[in-house]
């Protein structure tokens, strides 16, 4: 048995707090939230916002950088990725809507990294999904 199993409490306050936080932001198209979390000596800061917005951004991140060489044609890569993300979408809002989903999930924009002390450099706007059970720690506000 490891020393984690045999400290923790059956109702981890850690994990019950930030689903329901996952629970009222993940949902929504607009909320967000500041907030900092600590996993594995690692520290990420940055704006929890809901799931479905998360992909949306992180999709036109994705499309945007694919690069056409040929400016008259639309690159069947975009396509490719624009279905593949509208088809997220869709399965995440139906899920939603019918109140299965689970929120076992933060998802962040605008994170910065600490490690070790030093912020890990980034350019341009930066996003991160933290599975809520992997987070040791955590405060509302960002560093």
């Amino acid at each position: 048995m490891s020393f984690d199993s045999r400290h923790k409490s059956k109702f981890d306050g850690r994990i019950g707090l930030l689903k329901i936080f996952a629970g009222i932001i993940n949902p929504s198209d607009k909320n967000e939230i500041d907030i900092t979390l600590s996993f594995h000596g690692t520290i990420v800061s940055g704006k929890m916002i809901g799931m479905k917005r998360y992909y949306e951004e992180i999709g036109k991140v994705f499309i945007d950088a694919i690069t056409d060489t040929s400016p008259e044609n639309t690159s069947p890569s975009k396509e490719v990725l624009t279905m593949l993300f509208e088809k997220i979408e869709q399965l995440n809002q139906k899920e939603l809507e019918d109140g299965e989903f689970e929120f076992n999930y933060i998802f962040m924009r605008n994170t910065k990294i600490y490690n070790g002390g030093n912020v890990i450099p980034s350019t341009g706007t930066t996003y991160w999904i933290e599975k809520i059970e992997s987070v040791d720690g955590f405060f509302l506000g960002m560093l």
